[in-house]
């Protein structure tokens, strides 16, 4: 039965709350936006999405502007 629980928890988590938050996209996508898809992004970038490479997300250059 606990089984079930967590079964349900995790299928809730990949419907509603995952894509609400991210989306995956294709490494080249990521290339395109000027991207790069690594494990983890540098101090002067940000996170924009998700790759569809095993833990690696999309990471693009930060302007100075933003914060």
């Amino acid at each position: 039965m606990k089984i079930f629980y967590y079964l349900l928890h995790f299928l809730c988590y990949v419907t509603f709350i995952l894509p609400a938050t991210c989306t995956l996209i294709d490494p080249d996508q990521c290339s395109n936006k000027f991207g790069h898809c690594r494990r983890r992004c540098f101090r002067g970038e940000k996170r924009i999405d998700i790759c569809f490479l095993p833990n690696k997300i999309c990471c693009i250059e930060r302007l100075y502007d933003e914060d």
